[in-house]
């Protein structure tokens, strides 16, 4: 979609996959897939459409398998959008050329970190593609998508010392394995409140991650196209 994108209507929802590897929950794509679901109540039913058409309105695009399966509780997944906007204002700290779609920024790699330890297929084979970012050629000056390769390695020189200290830190908040020292050189770094932001970022990525882990959500084929 390019210009002033007009709003979505149901007719809009069209999206549908061929899965050699369904997920446990059935992606909720199109009205139908909506009016299919028994649990619904009648509000859930209009939020599980605004949910689907905030993809459209937001990225231009049709809502990913991520969000499909995950409006089967409507509520939640309204609430939880809420508060990753927020979060999101909040981590980008009015830079968003900094988002975590774009390759080698501080949260590309911290997201990453959080994928690759919950082992979610789905979001990491999405963001190491490149995302909305890379898939557009965006990325940090010195970054190759290679260096992906290279996180379990944090002293190889491709990295910079700010990306360095991301891999360290968002690693020993995942494995509980934060020293003092270690801390002290984030907090001097970022400063005590993006600290805790940082952390508070990799929550919301954990959350999704380890639901579509449970939900066996794949990395569909369709998006290596």
């Amino acid at each position: 979609m390019s210009g002033t994108r007009r709003d979505p209507t149901v007719e809009d929802l069209t999206k549908s996959e061929t899965m050699a590897r369904p997920p446990r929950l059935k992606p909720i794509w199109t009205q139908a897939d909506i009016d299919s679901i028994t649990y619904f109540d009648e509000e859930e039913r209009k939020l599980a459409v605004e949910k689907l058409f905030r993809s459209i309105r937001k990225y231009g695009n049709q809502a990913t398998i991520t969000v499909a399966t995950g409006i089967h509780d409507p509520r939640g997944a309204m609430a939880t959008a809420r508060y990753g906007d927020v979060l999101g204002e909040l981590v980008l700290d009015g830079k968003p050329e900094t988002r975590h779609v774009i390759g080698g920024t501080l949260l590309n790699l911290l997201v990453i970190t959080v994928m690759k330890h919950c082992g979610d297929e789905s979001l990491l084979g999405s963001l190491a593609r490149g995302g909305a970012g890379l898939a557009q050629g965006y990325e940090v000056k010195g970054f190759k998508r290679h260096h992906l390769m290279m996180m379990d390695f944090p002293d190889s020189e491709v990295w910079s010392s700010e990306q360095r200290l991301m891999l360290r830190y968002s690693r020993a908040v995942l494995d509980n394995t934060m020293t003092d020292e270690l801390w002290q050189q984030a907090v001097d770094a970022w400063g005590v409140k993006m600290c805790l932001r940082y952390i508070q970022f990799m929550g919301y990525f954990w959350t999704a991650c380890v639901r579509n882990r449970v939900l066996k959500v794949p990395y569909l084929l369709s998006r290596d196209a």
